[in-house]
């Protein structure tokens, strides 16, 4: 930080003493200076930390010999100085506001002596632009703004007033600068209101509509910003009061052009704008002086409702939306009249200005009012159907026609749509069509009729009018125009907002002209005509967005365009233009789930850390045997179960336990029985063999597997032996659900062949001795 500051303290040491020491020199030098300045960030180190108190010292120096000099520059003799003080002291300012702020007093009162005093325009124009960053800078500071506002801003004013009165080339500048005081020093400006109110409808009343339309709009801006001053006069109440009489001077000048006689009910309720001239007795001169003053108070209604109001301001909206479709209708009225005055013939002249600014008042409704404009949609459509006339409407006027109708598509969708007539959508749709944007050769239909009838020729000339046909081919040239583009984006707003509002038809037709042009492009080529130029490129982005939006809201009867739209867009990610590419991307990306469609993936709520935790310990508790697979794939090995469970799981385990000792202590009192017994009761007879459960044992519990002991050898004969441990034949169930009997085992060899052993018989096996009867 330190190496920086002395660096800056050496190169604001060199320029004030090298370069702006020798007033003659300035001129050459201040270029110099000003790049210096702004490339090195000269005064970013005032008031830094980390510096020494020496280097500190000596950056301040220099910084004070820099303020010191310019400021002598700004109240020089020569015209030359004083510019050079004014760029200098702009940038100083913007690059450090510490620095004006100890120096805004003495900067302010030179600035409006040199106001004051005879000098050129670009002087007095680059005062005023460093007066307007002054104001940005005081009104955030309260220090500043109780001491200069006071004062300063109210002799500014009136100097701005008398200079914009003297000379015309400076009115522009001024206008801004009154405005901006008017918004953010009212009080001050209250006693300036009149003067202001003057100067703006001077320029309001049509004579500068057509050689200066800037100089109305910011005319029509400061106009505009005078309600917020306030006075004896509330801001509702003179917001109101512009707003009827720009309407009642808009319907005058409508009258005028009509030829029509105000009637005497209106004249007293009718207001109209102070000031404003009679209008010429020459009918050749009025009738464009009414248009250029309907065109003039237009930019006054989009300021007005544009500009920001601290309170909520009564707006006429039914007045608005009736002198606009006053003002659609002109040139209806005129061509419907049977009057063969001559001034009618001067309408169709003045009719696209007229009805552009139709366009900008219901433009300017839409934005202002929102949803309250639900009620006069319908009378907005009328006006647009009135407009679209072919045989008076012009290119400019179609542009901002086809505009205006994607505004209300995109805000108010449906419910202005059913209200929009057919015939203005097909003429956007007929806008399209490629057949009238393209030419020709005439003889590329008789070279390509004769190639068909070459077939049976050499190869040679069938080759040669091949290549001719693809000459006149060539000869293909696509013409965009600002008109195709606006209905391109009319008829992309349909697709996206309104689609089920065109019928099959029409969406064939579209599809067909977009295709179409689109694979014109691709077809073409970067050699031949037909190919897009880099102007071109914002065409082909629309028609790439119309193509996409038609996918993604499809036609019950629609024809299948993904094949082609999928090859299309492949082709436009090898286009030149970025904006191209990446529509094509955009595209590709939103129809891949229609041509892979695949389920959306599952929303899952934000896992919290115990879960985490159980997520990494169910694999190891399965891996180590703890936990059953499905325990642990279920999860319900890891919860935590409720009182209520634990209760139920407790009794549950006792029932059982109790179970099990019921049951061994039944088999241990059988088996006692079993063994005890000699050697040949045991012995017991096939027919009569039969298991017998204990009688502890519950009916719908299985056969129990007993293991006899082992006999007492004996008394133990051979054959019983030898039948002991002989294999045994799978027993049979009896419907008798207390005992089951076994079938003993047959010693014929051939009647153990004749069984049928795909009987479905449980598996019971009992183990013990099968003696023979004796």
């Amino acid at each position: 930080m330190e190496l920086n500051v002395i660096r800056a303290e050496r190169t604001l040491s060199l320029l004030t003493n090298t370069y702006l020491a020798n007033t003659d020199s300035v001129k050459a030098s201040v270029a110099l200076v000003l790049d210096t300045v702004l490339s090195q960030n000269l005064f970013d180190y005032v008031g830094a930390v980390g510096v020494t108190v020496e280097t500190t010292k000596r950056y301040e120096s220099a910084v004070h010999k820099w303020i010191a000099r310019v400021s002598s520059l700004l109240v020089g003799k020569s015209s030359e100085s004083r510019m050079a003080g004014i760029l200098l002291v702009k940038h100083t300012t913007l690059q450090s506001p510490p620095i004006f702020v100890e120096n805004a007093p003495k900067w302010i009162t030179s600035l409006l002596n040199m106001l004051g005093k005879a000098d050129i325009a670009a002087v007095h124009a680059a005062a005023l632009q460093l007066l307007l960053v002054f104001l940005d800078i005081v009104r955030e500071v309260p220090e500043l703004e109780r001491e200069i506002a006071g004062t300063q801003v109210l002799r500014m004013n009136q100097a701005v007033l008398a200079l914009a009165d003297k000379n015309p080339e400076l009115v522009d500048t001024a206008l801004e600068l009154l405005m901006y005081s008017a918004s953010w020093f009212p009080k001050p400006f209250r006693s300036s209101i009149d003067k202001t109110e003057t100067l703006c409808l001077r320029l309001l009343n049509g004579s500068m509509a057509r050689t200066n339309g800037t100089t109305c709009k910011r005319a029509a801006n400061c106009l505009a910003s005078l309600p917020l001053v306030g006075g004896k006069v509330t801001v509702e109440e003179r917001w109101f009061q512009y707003v009827l009489q720009t309407v009642g001077t808009i319907e005058i000048c409508i009258d005028h052009i009509m030829c029509a006689e105000t009637p005497a009910t209106n004249v007293e309720t009718r207001q109209s704008m102070p000031g404003m001239p009679a209008f010429a007795d020459d009918f050749i001169v009025s009738i464009p002086q009414a248009a250029d003053r309907i065109a003039s108070m237009t930019e006054l209604v989009v300021a007005l409702l544009s500009r920001p109001v601290d309170v909520d301001v009564p707006i006429p909206v039914d007045g608005l939306v009736a002198v606009a479709s006053k003002l659609a209708l002109v040139h209806v009225r005129v061509a419907s009249s049977k009057s063969n005055r001559a001034e009618f013939g001067l309408v169709p002249l003045l009719a696209p200005q007229i009805q552009r600014a139709a366009i900008r008042i219901m433009a300017v409704l839409a934005i202002a009012l929102g949803d309250f404009m639900h009620p006069f949609l319908s009378a907005v459509a009328r006006a647009m159907t009135a407009i679209n006339t072919r045989h008076l409407v012009s290119a400019t006027t179609q542009v901002a026609l086809y505009s205006l109708v994607q505004l209300y598509v995109e805000r108010y969708g449906y419910g202005f749509v059913i209200c929009l007539p057919k015939e203005l959508i097909a003429s956007a749709i007929s806008d399209l069509n490629v057949q009238s944007k393209r030419q020709v050769s005439a003889t590329a239909g008789s070279a390509l009729s004769a190639s068909l009838s070459s077939k049976k020729r050499g190869g040679r000339s069938r080759a040669a009018e091949i290549a001719d046909s693809e000459g006149a081919s060539n000869m293909l040239q696509i013409q965009y125009t600002d008109v195709v583009y606006s209905a391109l984006k009319t008829v992309l707003a349909l697709l996206k907002h309104t689609p089920t509002v065109l019928n099959s038809s029409l969406r064939a037709q579209i599809d067909g002209q977009v295709l179409t042009l689109l694979m014109l492009e691709m077809v073409g080529g970067l050699s031949s005509p037909a190919a897009s130029c880099s102007s071109d490129a914002r065409y082909q982005v629309a028609l790439c967005q119309c193509l996409e939006a038609s996918i993604m809201s499809p036609d019950p009867w629609q024809k299948a365009v993904v094949p082609h739209a999928v090859s299309v867009f492949s082709a436009g990610l090898g286009n030149p233009s970025v904006a191209v590419r990446d529509a094509c991307s955009a595209a590709l990306a939103n129809i891949e789930p229609i041509i892979h469609a695949r389920l959306p993936a599952q929303l899952r709520a934000p896992e919290t850390e115990k879960d985490v935790e159980q997520e990494y310990a169910v694999p190891k508790a399965i891996l180590d045997g703890q936990v059953s697979l499905g325990a642990g794939l279920d999860g319900s090995a890891f919860a935590e179960p409720s009182e209520k469970q634990r209760l139920s799981a407790e009794k549950l385990h006792e029932q059982e336990v109790e179970e099990d000792e019921r049951g061994v202590e039944a088999n241990t009192k059988r088996f006692k029985n079993f063994s005890v017994q000699p050697a040949s009761t045991r012995s017991i007879s096939k027919e009569n063999l039969q298991l017998q459960q204990p009688p502890s044992a519950s009916a719908a519990s299985p056969p129990v597997r007993v293991l006899p002991a082992p006999a007492v050898p004996a008394a133990v004969s051979a054959q019983s032996e030898t039948s002991m441990f002989a294999p045994s034949k799978p027993a049979t169930l009896s419907a008798n659900p207390v005992s089951t009997p076994i079938a003993a085992k047959q010693q014929d060899s051939n009647e153990d062949e004749d069984e049928d052993e795909d009987d479905d018989i449980p598996d019971i096996v009992m183990e013990g001795s099968d003696s023979e009867d004796e």
